[in-house]
């Protein structure tokens, strides 16, 4: 009996309880992770400042589509003035397109290509030469001659001079014939250094007529750049044989660049195409809410807006899409804007609208560039509330959705905050 009980345990009929295969922790909601509380001296230590939602009247604005181009009179195409053949200079290297230049830079050397009738004169013209040159040669002769006169005239009047300071010197001779030998060797000089500047111009004329028909060597004429702008393209390369009126290269200026927004027809009235737009990237412009179609999105973070100013144009308009063309112009030295990129344009909408609006400096981007404020809940109590942005009007941010009206938001102090919330404050 002892031998069977020990031997034969009593079995275990409970029911063994299962693990679950996963565990899911229940997610905080944002407004539990968003809330500090501060000691007074905290507070004051950050500098914390507050200011309230407004409402007020704000002017409607909305954002399209444009694209940056050229503007016009800025784009300059250089043609071959004459048949020839081209050649770069500096060790025959071509400049490459997109290289910024300055005005009167050296891009290319157009050598004319000259015809038989110009490589070989006819007997009239080799009478017309031979007559010339002999002319000229005979006038440089009178002028070595000339020179040489002069030179022995400067060298009598050297000595007369020595000759009557020495009289003067010893009381034998008057400080008049001194005086005269000194004008005399002065004239002297003069008409020495006339002869010699005439007979190095004939010299150089003869040598500039002899140079295309005896050395047969034609001139090379230097293609500058006419304006500082972008090589935007080059069509000839060395050694290549163009026509006169040849494409041979273009160059842009896109220091200021114009922005072409097209418009439909129907919404043209309610724009107010006088007043200036404002330039922003495709990110911010994906990002902007919108009054006429309710449609809403995050703004991407710290988006760049340039100002661009209503210009007059040549009208321009598309069928096919019932769309019109407006313009506006914007600096542009940085190079930010290219010909062809496709930029937002936030257009002036007339007529205002009751909006609500907090200062730029009380809006705080996060890592995802999501937009949020910081709203005071009650004495040294903050929450972080996001905010969709609709626009700002200078200093101001309009809010698509946020805070009421009335309601407390930081300014001084925001980036603190932030930094205190996520282990990286003061």
């Amino acid at each position: 009996l002892a031998f069977s009980l020990t031997g034969c345990p009593k079995p275990n009929n409970a029911p063994s309880a299962k693990k679950p295969p996963a565990k899911v922790d229940k997610l905080p909601l944002e407004t539990e992770i968003g809330q500090i509380t501060l000691t007074a001296e905290a507070e004051q230590r950050l500098g914390i400042a507050f200011t309230l939602v407004a409402e007020e009247d704000v002017q409607r604005r909305r954002t399209f589509g444009g694209d940056a181009i050229v503007p016009t009179a800025k784009s300059i195409a250089v043609s071959a003035p004459f048949a020839g053949t081209i050649s770069f200079p500096k060790g025959g290297l071509s400049p490459l397109p997109g290289r910024r230049l300055e005005s009167g830079h050296e891009i290319l050397q157009l050598a004319p290509i000259l015809t038989t009738e110009r490589e070989v004169p006819t007997p009239a013209e080799h009478v017309q030469i031979a007559n010339s040159r002999a002319t000229l040669l005979t006038a440089k002769t009178v002028a070595q001659g000339d020179a040489q006169r002069a030179n022995a005239e400067v060298e009598a009047a050297t000595i007369a001079l020595a000759r009557a300071e020495k009289l003067f010197a010893d009381r034998a001779g008057s400080e008049r014939a001194v005086d005269d030998a000194r004008a005399l060797l002065n004239v002297s000089q003069s008409v020495l250094n006339a002869a010699v500047e005439r007979e190095k111009q004939l010299s150089r004329i003869v040598s500039e007529i002899e140079s295309p028909y005896i050395k047969n060597a034609a001139t090379t004429l230097s293609i500058l750049a006419p304006q500082s702008g972008i090589l935007r393209t080059l069509l000839v390369t060395q050694g290549q044989a163009v026509t006169a009126g040849s494409p041979l290269f273009e160059i842009v200026d896109i220091d200021t660049i114009w922005v072409r927004v097209p418009i439909y027809v129907e919404l043209l009235p309610k724009i107010d195409t006088l007043q200036d737009a404002q330039i922003v990237s495709l990110g911010a412009m994906s990002g902007t809410h919108e009054h006429e179609t309710g449609n809403s999105s995050r703004q991407q973070n710290g988006p760049k807006v340039t100002r661009a100013t209503a210009i007059a144009a040549p009208p321009s308009a598309d069928p096919l899409s019932s769309s019109v063309d407006i313009y506006f112009e914007c600096p542009n030295l940085e190079g930010s804007l290219r010909p062809g990129q496709r930029v937002g344009v936030q257009l002036v909408l007339r007529g205002a609208v009751r909006g609500r609006t907090v200062p730029a400096e009380a809006i705080i981007y996060d890592i995802n560039g999501g937009t949020w404020v910081y709203v005071r809940k009650s004495e040294h109590v903050f929450q972080r509330e996001r905010v969709l942005i609709h626009y700002t009007l200078g200093n101001r941010v309009v809010l698509a959705e946020g805070p009421t009206a009335g309601t407390q938001v930081v300014t001084d102090g925001v980036a603190e905050l932030f930094g205190t919330e996520f282990g990286a404050g003061k």
